[in-house]
């Protein structure tokens, strides 16, 4: 298997996991605030919070739309990829370093570990997705005129 082919099934692969979260950014908003209970028991979730639920999973939806669209053009994709690629691993990196700072062992609830189990995805997938779009050469195109110039 070849970069390109590893890159384009890692990318649908992320679309897969990604795109199911339009559900949540559309869904009714008793049952969001009903997940959102299950997440943090005795949590109140007022408008804020659920409409900044309601943001971050229309952004996961958003990105795994353009996941499919970049999977069929790698090369030609590949800045764009590589771009996500910084940004993501910095963000997860980040989001990490902040959850563990903000939570001690104590106050780790089932809210902290889906947070984590969500970043620690996100950076081996960047990782991977990372080693991988290196090995992918880069799109070169060259311009040919459909008619020559007549003289």
């Amino acid at each position: 298997m070849t970069a390109e082919t590893g890159v384009k099934w890692l990318l649908r692969a992320i679309s897969i996991t990604t795109i199911p979260a339009l559900v949540a950014a559309v869904m009714p908003q008793s049952s969001l605030v009903n997940m959102l209970n299950w997440m943090e028991p005795g949590f109140s979730a007022g408008l804020l919070e659920s409409y900044i639920t309601r943001c971050l999973m229309g952004l996961y939806a958003f990105l795994g739309m353009q996941a499919v669209i970049w999977s069929m053009d790698v090369k030609r994709y590949r800045p764009v990829i590589m771009n996500l690629c910084v940004f993501c691993l910095i963000a997860a990196v980040a989001g990490l370093t902040v959850l563990f700072t903000a939570f001690s062992p104590t106050e780790r609830t089932r809210v902290f570990w889906i947070i984590f189990i969500d970043l620690a995805e996100g950076l081996a997938h960047t990782t991977l997705l990372t080693i991988l779009i290196l090995r992918v050469p880069a799109y070169t195109h060259q311009f040919k005129p459909c008619h020559s110039p007549s003289a």
